[in-house]
């Protein structure tokens, strides 16, 4: 197992090589990571684990996983949507999914330093980039899945559009550093939609009763988007429960939960990020898993035990973000850990 320094972390030195050790537990030998064993996996949550395991000096495990990403990637530079080990199990392509691989690819090219070594998945998660900026449309905006035959869905989704913007930006960064894709499109392609989803101009679907449509912008660093919208938190957040993942049940989730306290963190609510990152123990296993998610009032799992790489993931995440000065972005402020 090759091992860099890992960084900083809130979780004490044992709990964060055990969560590290869960994550690296759930990974085939091809270099996928399920969101649980015998489950399937999707680029976005595959990336999102590979890329804690690289915060945490895993870095072996983490080119199995951008190595898997590399065979999976369609001649078009797309992904579909979701895998199983024997190959494809949805084949409609997430444009989220597809973009979200360059913020992987760059976290590993800081702590690689290795140009000839690290330029054939610069070149693959650009790649991913040309792809989604193709179905841009007028307004800016950004179909939130392409079908197998090539047309874009008419919708597009907030937060998923939020994280696309901070993958195009990155995108940008990379090609300063690379010289291989089209920086300026890449800077062009985030403004506009920035611009399309600060203003909701677009066919965005209602999907106000998610968690993650309220602190995505701040996330994805959209425009305006330096607060969290007003009363979220009064109606998402319970303490000592963490984030309901949306309104209208008690499924409070580990993701919504460690992505709310990074959101917090960005804008500047420091006390409240803190707050609400120190609720994740009550979903922590004593294998450093977390569970997806628990039901209130009764506090049971749901679904039943399953602690999820993506939980696991965000929660390892969230304690490096909330160790070091934010900056505008989830994507900008992970690079900022190398610089």
């Amino acid at each position: 197992m090759r091992s860099s320094k890992s960084c900083e972390s809130l979780m004490g030195s044992a709990a964060f090589e055990a969560s590290l050790s869960f994550l690296a537990s759930l990974q085939l030998r091809s270099g996928m990571i399920p969101w649980f064993k015998g489950g399937r996996a999707d680029p976005w949550n595959h990336a999102e684990a590979a890329m804690a395991l690289a915060l945490g000096g895993r870095l072996d495990e983490a080119l199995a996983g951008v190595k898997w990403l590399m065979e999976m990637q369609n001649r078009d530079g797309s992904w579909c949507h979701f895998y199983l080990s024997s190959g494809v199990a949805e084949p409609r392509m997430d444009t989220n999914t597809c973009s979200y691989p360059v913020v992987l690819v760059a976290v590993l090219d800081r702590l690689i330093g290795d140009r000839r070594a690290i330029e054939p998945y610069v070149e693959m998660a650009l790649r991913g980039l040309d792809y989604v900026i193709a179905f841009q449309r007028d307004d800016g905006s950004i179909p939130w899945a392409v079908d197998p035959d090539g047309s874009g869905h008419p919708t597009s989704l907030i937060a998923a559009s939020s994280s696309i913007c901070d993958s195009l930006m990155v995108a940008a960064d990379l090609d300063g550093r690379f010289g291989i894709g089209d920086g300026v499109r890449y800077e062009e392609a985030s403004v506009a939609l920035n611009s399309s989803v600060s203003a909701a101009v677009g066919p965005y679907s209602d999907t106000s009763s998610w968690a993650m449509d309220h602190y995505y912008p701040v996330l994805g660093g959209v425009n305006d988007a330096c607060r969290l919208t007003e009363g979220f938190l009064s109606r998402f957040y319970l303490p000592d429960w963490g984030i309901r993942c949306i309104l209208g049940n008690e499924w409070f989730t580990t993701a919504e939960t460690a992505e709310t306290a990074m959101a917090l963190h960005i804008a500047g609510e420091e006390p409240l990020a803190q707050d609400v990152y120190l609720t994740l123990e009550r979903f922590r296993g004593a294998n450093g898993g977390y569970l997806t998610g628990m039901v209130g009032p009764t506090g049971a799992s749901f679904p039943h035990l399953e602690q999820s790489s993506y939980s696991a993931a965000a929660a390892v995440i969230s304690s490096c973000i909330l160790a070091v000065k934010a900056r505008k972005s989830i994507g900008s402020t992970i690079l900022s850990l190398f610089s």
